[in-house]
């Protein structure tokens, strides 16, 4: 696996805007899989408007690459995810495995993170049902 790939994949993600989306197309395979709570796609494409989306749905997103782990054709990056929405700022940590090629290139990329709690929650009308519902299970 050629680490450098990983490395500037890690930089992309740490310095992301609109602008450098297009970089993305140096490190992944055309035919990447992406699969997060909200999407399952497939193609360099569908992957890019994803992240084009997240600059017009949020203000501000960041992502901090907390640590990551390197195995011999897998990345395990753990992160956290900061944006305004909703009328204050908002953080999401979660975990990424990526899938890497032959080629250096990353052909899945599957996030994992808890959508209820990380977002959800924070919705006005959802997040009051949640938590009332999370009372009635917690142990006091």
């Amino acid at each position: 696996m050629k680490n450098i790939n990983i490395k500037n994949y890690i930089k992309l993600f740490s310095n992301l805007t609109p602008e450098k989306i297009k970089f993305f197309d140096d490190l992944i395979d055309e035919n990447i899989i992406f699969i997060d709570p909200f999407n399952n796609i497939k193609g360099s494409n569908e992957f890019k408007k994803i992240f084009y989306h997240m600059f017009k749905s949020v203000k501000d997103p960041k992502f901090l690459i907390i640590d990551y782990l390197v195995g011999k054709n897998i990345v395990f990056l753990k992160w956290k995810m900061s944006f305004n929405a909703f009328n204050s700022s908002q953080q999401i940590e979660g975990v990424s495995e990526l899938r890497i090629n032959e080629e250096g290139k990353i052909y899945s990329h599957i996030d994992y993170w808890d959508s209820l709690n990380g977002l959800f929650i924070k919705l006005p009308f959802i997040g009051i049902i949640y938590r009332l519902s999370l009372k009635m299970f917690k142990v006091n």
